[in-house]
């Protein structure tokens, strides 16, 4: 396995210890939660740069990437429902979800196909966007922990997390727009 796809698989390690620490609640564990948030998207960035570094990208990587992103963001947010504070929107969580599990269906059809569906610049985009929003959202859970949070602070969570659902649709408008005819072909 190389090591940009070793990476890959310490972000879905990491992803579950952002979980666990959120829903173990308690101050120290959610600095621990944003310390392995944070070292996730470093990862994230890292294992790409090097895949396309060192001449290693792999069907593997272009399909394990884009997951460990999914349960990252989906497995952080359902743990953040919890913070009831944040009043993270279930709706938009659950929108989310179902944008995550509409592009895995095409990814699926695609494979049947024969072809191997990367992440593409949209979907790399709105994943960074719903890192960096995620990563704010932690950010005032700490801050709240050590009661330095104002009140619109802990209400930014909210228009995030709904940001983050607006650009999931966006994204699988794009998806279903740009391999319509890979989907059409399927159905025949």
């Amino acid at each position: 396995m190389t090591l940009a796809n070793r990476l890959t698989m310490l972000r879905v390690v990491l992803a579950a210890g952002v979980f666990a620490a959120l829903v173990a609640d308690g101050a120290r564990w959610h600095a621990a939660a944003f310390a392995m948030f944070l070292t996730a998207i470093v990862t994230d960035w890292l294992d790409g740069w090097l895949a396309r570094r060192t001449g290693t990208v792999s069907p593997f990587g272009k399909v394990a990437d884009p997951i460990a992103d999914k349960i990252l963001v989906i497995g952080t947010l359902i743990a953040l429902i919890r913070t009831k504070e944040l009043e993270i929107p279930l709706w938009a969580v659950f929108l989310i979800v179902i944008r995550e599990l509409l592009i895995g269906g095409v990814r699926v059809i695609a494979g049947a196909q024969g072809i191997i569906l990367a992440a593409d610049r949209w979907g790399k985009i709105k994943t960074a966007i719903q890192l960096v929003a995620i990563l704010i959202i932690l950010a005032v859970v700490i801050l709240q922990d050590r009661g330095l949070a104002a009140p619109w602070m802990v209400r930014s969570a909210y228009p995030l997390t709904v940001f983050c659902a607006v650009l999931a649709l966006s994204s699988l408008l794009s998806y279903l727009r740009q391999y319509r005819a890979m989907l059409e072909k399927s159905w025949s």
